[in-house]
């Protein structure tokens, strides 16, 4: 799987975390319907999650390095892109709709680019923030239409809006902390370890995980599924991030939104439009100059073209009337 990875293109593997995440969203909030604690439902995400990536792992002879390095790369970027996110979304879901939550995820890209720049001391490259800018726009025309935030207490709006700062912080961390050489797998199965460790414990000690306490069967199959999502996204997390930086990783955010949107709706009949194939659109192109596929001197350039191909039709058209003319009077 990962050496597939490696074949892909970081747009390709951006667009398919967002897939995953979206897919990810929706059976978080059939969790949070259910009523499972979030605390809970995490653990058996970890729990999941680090069965499948350590049989893995064992099975390609590989283990995570335990060096103080690594340890530290595991703990922030568990705690940031994974146990931190996933509380709040399991704790809001059950308030919120899907497609708002996953809308708010388009924060994370802006503060991504801002704690980036706050963390370099210095301004970046204009042609990164407009080609956020233009993906945020493309998000608009999914979500123009606004969400039913009527009975939704304040206090889980707020909380909801720390889901995409958390993700941000992790996406500058893993870029900035990522270590010489490290590979995904094993860089995955590390942190999703350490994360079941330190969430499993404290679950364990506090009886939340009993015979008597176990979630219904379609939780279980939801959670199973989650846990899987995460250990396949995680895996193509750390090869994006090993090759571009927090910035560009960021645009998973919009694509996250996306596909939550749509997901949302097929699965709980949440509002949907066709907008959502403009956004789209909107969003590859937004993608396309934020990793520098596409410059500001290309788009300047089509610009001169398409304006200096006007008059000349123009001309041409009116020298023609007039030839047409002057051989009617002959």
């Amino acid at each position: 799987m990962s050496r597939i990875a490696r074949d892909l293109p970081p747009t390709a593997l951006i667009i398919a975390i967002g897939a995953l995440v979206g897919v990810s969203f929706t059976l978080s909030k059939y969790v949070a319907i259910a009523g499972s604690a979030p605390q809970q439902a995490l653990f058996w995400q970890l729990l999941v999650a680090s069965v499948v990536l350590f049989t893995i792992v064992a099975i390609t002879g590989n283990r995570p390095p335990l060096h103080r390095r690594y340890l530290f790369y595991y703990l922030g970027a568990g705690f940031l892109g994974i146990s931190g996110p996933a509380l709040i979304a399991f704790a809001v879901l059950g308030y919120v709709s899907t497609g708002f939550y996953s809308a708010l995820v388009t924060l994370s890209p802006l503060f991504t680019f801002a704690i980036t720049a706050l963390v370099e001391k210095r301004m970046l490259p204009s042609y990164r923030l407009i080609g956020i800018l233009i993906g945020l726009a493309g998000i608009s025309f999914a979500t123009h239409s606004g969400f039913d935030l009527s009975g939704v207490a304040p206090r889980w709006i707020a909380i909801a809006l720390a889901g995409p700062l958390l993700l941000a912080m992790g996406n500058v961390f893993r870029s900035r902390a990522y270590p010489t050489g490290g590979d995904p797998m094993t860089l995955a199965a590390g942190t999703l370890g350490l994360q079941l460790l330190l969430i499993g414990l404290p679950v364990l000690a506090s009886g939340q995980v009993t015979p008597g306490s176990m979630p219904g069967p379609g939780s279980i199959a939801a959670l199973t599924g989650i846990g899987l999502i995460t250990a396949l996204s995680y895996v193509l997390t750390f090869e994006v991030q090993r090759r571009t930086d927090g910035i560009g990783f960021a645009q998973v955010g919009y694509f996250a939104t996306l596909f939550g949107i749509g997901f949302g709706a097929l699965a709980f009949d949440e509002p949907i439009h066709l907008t959502l194939v403009v956004a789209l659109a909107v969003l590859f192109l937004g993608l396309a100059i934020t990793n520098g596929h596409i410059r500001h001197a290309d788009l300047w350039r089509l610009a001169s073209k398409t304006q200096a191909c006007v008059p000349l039709n123009v001309t041409t058209f009116q020298s023609s009337a007039k030839e047409t003319n002057d051989a009617n009077r002959q």
